[in-house]
């Protein structure tokens, strides 16, 4: 396995984390790998390492190579959006150098993490981020989307400091619609899998629901999974990544395998 870090500003300040396996040049599955494009949650003020390298291995052991977006925070939109962006491009226009199908390439995002994930899933025809970026509209177009307890609205059940940090605390109801994501699905959204818990007492579930919601009613595959109990901020539900034993959560874990199974179907892999 190949590990290696690119730099996307000249500060240094944000980063791409790369997790390539070794082309297996007998195996025609070995030779271009479907990839997935991390994004950690943290509220936007951080990139919380629980929801990085952790989830990536779950991804590399099936196959993907993976890669971590270490985004801006503590700015307001449109700047780590444009981060989510021009990451997914890199990766689509150097595909050969990293062994990546370029019609395979998901987004997953965990909390503040998977609103911005969501954004690369209902804007990527942003006109204002492609002429930023000198790119297509397709070029930032993931393939799916994985959105794991997702920030999704700015008006139903919102998670305040999230849109705080994007918006500021004075953001007016129209810019908070704009950039929740339940008004931002068409039916050329790509594939949708949400996960969240029914007691979740920081991002609501409320959140996938209305995304779920949006995408029935624009055509859109979706599948939602809501497990009955479980905190916010799960990653991958075992010691590797829980504060203590309460994350310890077998039955929360099986997203791992479900969301495997949605790319399986939805992006052929």
């Amino acid at each position: 396995m190949n590990i290696k870090t690119f730099y996307l500003n000249n500060e240094k300040t944000v980063y791409m984390k790369s997790y390539l396996l070794d082309p297996v040049e007998s195996i025609e599955w070995g030779k271009k790998r479907p990839a997935i494009l991390i994004f950690p949650g943290g509220g936007y003020e951080y990139c919380s390492a629980r929801e990085a390298e952790p989830v990536a291995m779950q991804y590399l052991k099936e196959g993907y190579n993976a890669f971590v977006l270490y985004y801006t925070c503590n700015k307001k939109y449109p700047a780590a959006f444009l981060n989510a962006a021009y990451a997914l491009y890199k990766i689509r226009m150097r595909a050969d150098e990293f062994g990546v199908d370029k019609n395979k390439i998901a987004v997953w995002g965990a909390s503040a993490g998977g609103h911005l994930a969501g954004c690369l899933a209902t804007m990527w025809t942003d006109t204002a981020v492609t002429k930023a970026l000198g790119c297509t509209p397709e070029d930032i177009r993931p393939n799916a989307a994985i959105l794991n307890y997702p920030v999704i609205s700015g008006i139903t059940s919102p998670h305040k400091g999230s849109f705080d940090v994007l918006l500021g605390e004075n953001a007016s109801h129209s810019e908070l619609s704009r950039l929740s994501l339940e008004n931002r699905v068409t039916p050329k959204t790509p594939p949708i899998f949400l996960w969240c818990t029914a007691n979740d007492d920081c991002v609501p579930a409320h959140n996938s629901l209305v995304m779920a919601k949006a995408c029935v009613s624009n055509h859109v595959p979706v599948e939602l999974h809501m497990f009955d109990e479980g905190p916010h901020g799960l990653s991958t539900c075992d010691k590797n990544t829980g504060w203590n034993e309460y994350f310890y959560r077998d039955n929360c874990r099986s997203w791992i395998e479900l969301s495997l199974k949605f790319l399986e179907k939805y992006m052929g892999v």
